[in-house]
């Protein structure tokens, strides 16, 4: 995505999948300590440098000191806050825990309870709208249509029901985007991008799900913005869900470097009727990884993680819902 096109319940009872740890209560503070969330999934604790490091038979959780970065089992999560010293330990914010941390271990006491029936998969851009450019002249609009088309293959392929915002080079609104979605019934929405910036050794794939009410977004630089409740915000611990599971597996089968499950306030995730990520797949602005959206073979990896990742997350729902 082209810089200039950004627009900028915790249950009582707590049940680890895979762990027979006692329930612990949720603390009343507007912070959750790190030496809670180890005791609430059975984790030893230990320090890595400016990490605390949390792991249990089943999961590993890596906390950034004094940083809004976080890894859930290899795969960096950024934090709406920084983690913060709290006494005489660690901790983060409690909306970071509820909408970030524990829907990712505990799928199944967030998805919704509906079988995703719909995915709708967006193709950046498009017409008069080229977004990014690379410096051999491969476009974002092309390189995104040929890996969501791609995506719908292998979606189609496990019987799932797929619709595509758009399937030639036709430009659209944002507000048409999100839409579409809505009127033909979407459980799913992921919009596929190639990112740009002014480095060009800016590098790596990253994921991006709605930002919190009253919070700044991951790419945040001082500017004043909305922090109003938006209608993707009904969804915010399940796009915690939806994309991690598709920036995990997009690392994987990409290869590239992992920039993170973020948060941003774009229109189509604002606007979103459902649970809804955003992917970048690469800058076209790194002449390496210009040269891998040329490649068939990478386009068919980067679809190959979008698929997973939301197959992933409809497996989880499926497993929730028994």
């Amino acid at each position: 995505m082209h810089l200039t096109t950004r627009q900028l319940f915790l249950s009582h009872v707590v049940l680890l999948a895979g762990s027979s740890a006692s329930a612990l209560a949720a603390p009343a503070s507007k912070t959750v300590s790190l030496s809670y969330i180890a005791r609430l999934y059975s984790m030893r604790t230990s320090v890595s440098g400016k990490k605390v490091v949390m792991k249990n038979k089943w999961n590993n959780i890596e906390v950034e000191t004094n940083s809004r970065r976080a890894w859930v089992n290899g795969v960096m999560v950024w934090l709406h806050h920084p983690c913060r010293k709290a006494g005489g330990g660690w901790a983060i914010r409690e909306l970071d825990f509820k909408k970030g941390i524990d829907p990712i271990l505990r799928s199944y006491a967030y998805v919704p309870t509906k079988k995703p029936n719909m995915v709708v998969l967006d193709p950046g851009h498009g017409g008069k709208d080229p977004g990014a450019v690379g410096t051999r002249k491969v476009y974002e609009k092309k390189a995104v249509l040929s890996i969501a088309n791609r995506v719908k293959a292998h979606l189609e392929a496990k019987k799932i029901p797929v619709r595509m915002t758009r399937t030639t080079d036709v430009y659209l609104t944002l507000n048409q985007r999100s839409d579409y979605a809505a009127k033909v019934g979407a459980d799913l929405f992921v919009s596929i991008h190639a990112d740009s910036a002014e480095a060009s050794s800016a590098n790596g794939v990253e994921t991006f799900t709605m930002t919190a009410a009253g919070c700044d977004s991951s790419n945040y630089y001082g500017q004043s913005g909305d922090k109003s409740t938006k209608r993707g915000n009904q969804y915010d611990a399940a796009n915690a869900v939806l994309g991690f599971s598709i920036q995990s597996n997009l690392v994987k089968m990409s290869k590239r470097s992992d920039r993170g499950l973020r948060r941003a306030r774009f229109a189509v995730l604002k606007n979103a009727p459902c649970p809804a990520a955003l992917v970048e797949c690469g800058f076209l602005s790194n002449p390496e990884e210009e040269a891998l959206m040329i490649d068939p073979n990478y386009r068919e990896a980067v679809a190959r993680g979008i698929s997973n990742g939301i197959l992933g997350y409809i497996t989880l729902v499926n497993r929730a819902r028994k």
